[in-house]
């Protein structure tokens, strides 16, 4: 399993992080209620997962690893 919320956790801290990120990068945005449901649920849509990553790779430089959200539950 994916651990989605720590990879949110860590990767953004919050739902507003997240928004504030997408934000900076003048991306699409998801609904704050809906950004929401993703922290509780650690639940990512499959639609929204790889823009994620892209924004990320493009703050970082490169691609980021995921292999340490390997394993367990959300």
């Amino acid at each position: 399993m994916f651990r989605t919320k720590t990879f949110l956790l860590e990767s953004f801290g919050n739902v507003q992080g997240l928004l504030s990120f997408l934000r900076a990068y003048d991306a699409p945005l998801p609904g704050a209620s809906a950004v929401e449901k993703w922290f509780q649920r650690g639940s990512v849509p499959s639609d929204w997962l790889p823009v994620l990553l892209a924004y990320l790779e493009l703050e970082h430089g490169k691609p980021i690893s995921l292999t340490s959200y390997l394993g367990g539950g959300a």
